[in-house]
């Protein structure tokens, strides 16, 4: 009788040992994969970021075209405005 319970003894510590690493496997491939997952969603999140950095310097380049074709616009203006002064003096 004695050996039936060293037996179950024995018998029961074997399982719990073999339960606890295959526990500490299984959580470790759970934080793996989520170690994954969150690796992949930074990649996606810093490949946004970037296209958004590039758009954006598109829009300021744009934004510096625009803001010296208008100064431009604005010395021909004035230009003209002289223009239309002086004939305006001269027929009157």
């Amino acid at each position: 009788m004695v050996e039936v319970s060293v037996l179950i003894t024995v018998a029961g510590l074997g399982i719990s040992v073999a339960t606890f690493f295959i526990g500490r496997m299984t959580a470790a491939k759970s934080a793996g994969q989520l170690d994954g997952e969150m690796k992949s969603d930074v990649k996606y999140i810093k490949s946004s970021v970037e296209k958004q950095e590039k758009k954006l310097d598109s829009v300021v380049e744009n934004y510096d075209d625009v803001k010296l074709e208008i100064e431009r616009l604005k010395g021909r203006l004035k230009a003209l405005e002289q223009k239309v002064e002086m004939l305006h003096n001269v027929d009157v």
